[in-house]
């Protein structure tokens, strides 16, 4: 016969402090994107302010804020640009509805003639202009949003810079693992958080800049526009740059630029593909050595979970679980 559950005062405080706990993260849920941002900078900038607090002897406030301002620049900046010319394509399509027609039309007419089908009708046409034209206010109110996410983004990651030593303190304190553990994590976790931040951009420059030249060899029109946005799509698992490229290379083939079209298929499928290969061997092996499955799930979790930030979280977050893992085995399984 079961014996009955003895509740005690420290079972009923334990239950009662990780509901209260959980209950807080559900309130705070739309921060958890800023506030991993947050962990991430701190993560990447926490030598860089050691050495200015230590060498140079700036004061914590100053050399946090001057992290803040170098973060801005060589990450916040690109994505500014990025985004004003995907806004800029917006308003020139929105403005110019005609235009958006003479293309389609365009390639409807050598869709037909190559297939004997009709693929833009009146009604899908009409549907394109009506949803082109609610992009701009949602893409509008996205960027208020994540303007917002930034500014709570840099007031958390002020505090961590400063309070660094009292933050780390804290960590050691909470964290259920022996000493040794907890410094062999802190350093995969840095190792896993440059792989992941570093290496991923820096991989869809380089496809970016070899898929632009070919968009330009093969007479694609604004190749660095088109570039930027196969950079960023390679990002995407599987498909990747493909989603990009390949749609250039049909609406060459459609609209009569047969061999530039053929041509940027080739180019696609030996440059670009494998460029992609080996900058992701030689690169990332530099920080951290990242299964790519681990890319793949983390990119899709990541993207159900936080959106377009969920490219650089996911695997951050998926990264963060295989570790905590090893370290379990490695303090507790190890031992029973």
């Amino acid at each position: 016969m079961s014996q009955p559950i003895q509740f005690n005062k420290r079972t009923v405080a334990y239950f009662a402090l990780n509901a209260f706990g959980i209950f807080i993260i559900y309130l705070l849920k739309d921060f958890i994107t800023p506030f991993l941002g947050a962990v991430i900078f701190f993560v990447l900038f926490q030598p860089i302010m050691n050495g200015l607090t230590t060498r140079f002897k700036i004061s914590e406030s100053l050399s946090a804020i001057l992290i803040i301002l170098l973060s801005f620049l060589i990450i916040l900046v690109p994505t500014y640009v990025l985004s004003y010319m995907l806004y800029s394509k917006l308003t020139t399509l929105t403005a110019n509805p005609e235009q958006l027609l003479m293309f389609l039309n365009k390639l409807d007419e050598a869709v037909l003639q190559l297939t004997g089908k009709e693929i833009f009708t009146e009604e899908i046409i009409t549907k394109i202009q009506t949803e082109t034209g609610k992009l701009i206010p949602e893409l509008l109110n996205k960027v208020f949003i994540i303007l917002g996410h930034i500014g709570i983004m840099y007031f958390i990651l002020y505090y961590m810079l400063v309070k660094r030593n009292q933050l780390n303190k804290e960590v050691n304190n909470y964290l259920p693992f022996e000493l040794h553990n907890i410094q062999l994590l802190a350093e995969e976790l840095r190792s896993q958080t440059l792989s992941n931040s570093i290496g991923v951009p820096l991989i869809a420059t380089i496809q970016g800049t070899a898929a632009g030249l070919g968009y330009w060899l093969f007479g694609v029109p604004e190749p660095l526009f088109w570039g930027i946005i196969t950079g960023f799509a390679s990002i995407i698992p599987l498909a990747g740059s493909t989603l990009v490229w390949a749609p250039a290379a049909l609406f060459l083939i459609f609209t009569g630029e047969l061999w530039f079209g053929l041509g940027l298929l080739a180019y696609g499928a030996i440059v670009i593909i494998n460029i992609d290969n080996v900058a992701r061997f030689i690169i990332q092996k530099q920080f951290a050595d990242v299964h790519p499955i681990i890319t793949v799930f983390g990119v899709i979790i990541g993207l159900n979970l936080f959106g377009l930030p969920g490219l650089i979280f996911g695997p951050l977050m998926l990264s963060y679980f295989i570790i905590f893992i090893k370290m379990y085995r490695a303090q507790y399984a190890a031992k029973s």
